[in-house]
């Protein structure tokens, strides 16, 4: 019985023993990791993930969008038909091109005069006077006593009428002085305007000489600087967008003007992307002296 007894504890010892020599099983833990290479020493390798966190600011995120919708929700109904009817028949990548370095187009006043006059000269009387090809006066300022500090043309004559394109005007101001000396200052080269803008009646007028417009032999065809010159006016049609934009064409006689209006259409239409029923146009036969032919846009403020 003894024997039986002294063989189970040596039994349990050695299953013991062999218990403690195999390796034992790796620990588990929050932030690292026991890796064991049997045979050479245990290698110990840390895995701790980065504590990452991002914050989006959807106010900021939304504000744009909000931004375009309410802008896009404030166009009346007939404001974006506008701009349905403005749009290109193509869309290309290239964005509308408006033309600020263009000045083709001269605005009032026509004449600006600031005189100077010696120190010691005391005025009686002056008179301004503007005067065309024809001689005949357009503009008359007089006065008694010193000059005053600017003397202007609005290039209105005094029929409330805009000057003539292509056509001449000059100026001349003369004075007396008090001692009854004459003096005088006069323009020796004629002004010729070929193109203006002006307004009237909350209306944007924009006036241009045929002869610049159209070419000498074929008046049907535009000139290169007419072209551009067009474009100019294109420009201020869409800073307006305000149609249709009333079109008077005045030449020689009513059918040339016809002609014209034709090649004009064709040039706002098919290169422009402007559409047709964004214009009134009118072929008038001009019977002033001196002729005025030219090309009369009217645009609505």
């Amino acid at each position: 019985m003894k024997k039986i007894l002294f063989l189970s504890l040596i039994m349990a010892f050695a299953a013991l023993s062999s218990l403690f020599a195999d390796d034992q099983p790796a620990q588990q833990g929050n932030s690292s990791q026991e890796v064991v290479v049997k045979g050479q020493l245990k290698v110990k390798i840390d895995m701790e993930m980065p504590d990452i966190q991002i914050k989006t600011d959807t106010n900021k995120v939304a504000q744009s969008s909000v931004a375009t919708e309410e802008q896009f929700l404030s166009i009346a109904p007939e404001d974006v038909k506008d701009i349905k009817a403005s749009l290109p028949d193509t869309i290309d990548s290239e964005r509308a091109q408006y033309h600020p370095e263009y000045s083709f187009l001269e605005t009032p006043p026509v004449f600006r005069l600031q005189p100077k006059m010696p120190k010691g000269v005391d005025i009686d009387r002056w008179n301004f006077k503007v005067t065309d090809a024809t001689g005949a006066t357009v503009k008359l300022d007089k006065g008694n006593g010193n000059l005053p500090d600017e003397l202007i043309w609005d290039g209105f004559d005094r029929d409330g009428n805009i000057l003539k394109m292509g056509s001449p005007y000059w100026y001349v101001l003369t004075y007396m002085d008090k001692a009854g000396n004459p003096g005088s200052a006069r323009r020796e080269t004629p002004k010729v305007v070929n193109a203006i803008r002006y307004q009237r009646d909350n209306k944007i007028y924009i006036e241009i000489s045929s002869k610049v417009l159209f070419e000498e032999k074929r008046q049907d065809r535009l000139t290169d600087p007419g072209k551009q010159m067009l474009e100019e006016v294109r420009d201020y049609m869409k800073m307006s967008n305000n149609f249709p934009v009333s079109v008077k064409v005045y030449s020689e006689d009513s059918g040339l003007s016809g002609d014209q209006i034709r090649t004009l259409e064709k040039l706002f239409t098919d290169k422009l992307k402007c559409p047709k029923e964004f214009f009134k146009m009118d072929a008038l036969q001009d019977n002033s002296v001196p002729k005025n032919y030219r090309v009369v846009f009217i645009i609505n403020a």
